[in-house]
């Protein structure tokens, strides 16, 4: 897919969302007002939303398009081939990871995605490029799928952290400590989410990974010498919402856990 169709993909979908948006908004008006009494006119919305709902899920869990994009870039002559490869190797990763598709701990979601990480890494390695040629890669691809799609997704990036302190994010919080804490998986993750201020330099938020999925990944396959550039993605990730990651230890270099630390730039 060209660079114009993506962004005619993503217009559009922005586009499809401002107006259900609205939509509702004015069927909630008119409701409110009492002039919406046709009860099966609502299949229609509904049928609308729906259908919207599963193109977000879709386009969200569709991250190959992102190595895609970075590979043509970097191997305009056999991306192609690269891609086949890189499928191929990721059939074999997942099914030692088909744990996460029933796994109630939010985090063990982001596996599937290392895991095809590794599976870049490992066709990559195979073709002979260096372990900085293959770090340049595997960055392009995080930056690329990490990075805001519009102004929209931008602005709630930026509005997360200044949300931090309130009353419902703390209730937020509060229940996504109750699902990272537990260990869904005995190759998963489990983590504590940390709201004391104290405990978290004044910023009212932390976290710390105490059993990594991804690391105990990347150890199978004997990979380990790889994770530290997973690693500096969460920096990446951390800078497009505003903020910085000041983390003093790691697993993937020995530690007991991954602190999480975060301040205002």
């Amino acid at each position: 897919m060209t660079q114009f169709m993506k962004a005619k993909v993503k217009r559009t979908v922005c586009y499809g969302l401002a107006f259900m948006a609205s939509k509702w908004t004015i069927i909630f008006l008119l409701y409110h007002s009492g002039f919406w009494s046709y009860w099966f006119l609502l299949l229609f919305p509904i049928a609308d939303t729906i259908a919207a709902i599963l193109a977000i899920i879709y386009l969200k869990g569709n991250f190959k398009k992102y190595f895609a994009q970075i590979l043509e870039d970097e191997y305009p002559e056999d991306f192609a081939i690269i891609i086949s490869e890189t499928d191929t190797t990721y059939g074999q990763i997942k099914n030692d990871i088909e744990f996460v598709q029933k796994s109630k701990n939010p985090l063990d979601k982001r596996i599937n995605f290392a895991g095809y990480f590794l599976a870049l890494i490992r066709v990559l390695e195979k073709k002979g490029e260096s372990f900085d040629t293959i770090r340049k890669v595997s960055l392009g691809v995080a930056k690329e799928y990490i990075k805001p799609k519009n102004r929209i997704h931008h602005w709630y990036l930026l509005l997360v952290p200044k949300l931090v302190n309130t009353a419902l994010a703390k209730r937020f919080l509060a229940k996504l400590h109750k699902k990272v804490s537990v260990q869904s998986h005995s190759n998963g993750f489990q983590a504590s989410v940390l709201t004391s201020k104290k405990e978290t330099n004044g910023f009212g938020y932390g976290i710390d990974i105490v059993e990594c999925g991804i690391c105990k990944l990347f150890k199978q396959k004997n990979e380990s010498k790889y994770l530290s550039i997973l690693c500096e993605v969460d920096h990446l990730t951390s800078e497009i919402a505003g903020l910085q990651l000041v983390r003093t230890s790691t697993i993937a270099q020995g530690a007991s856990h991954c602190d999480f630390r975060f301040q205002k730039i």
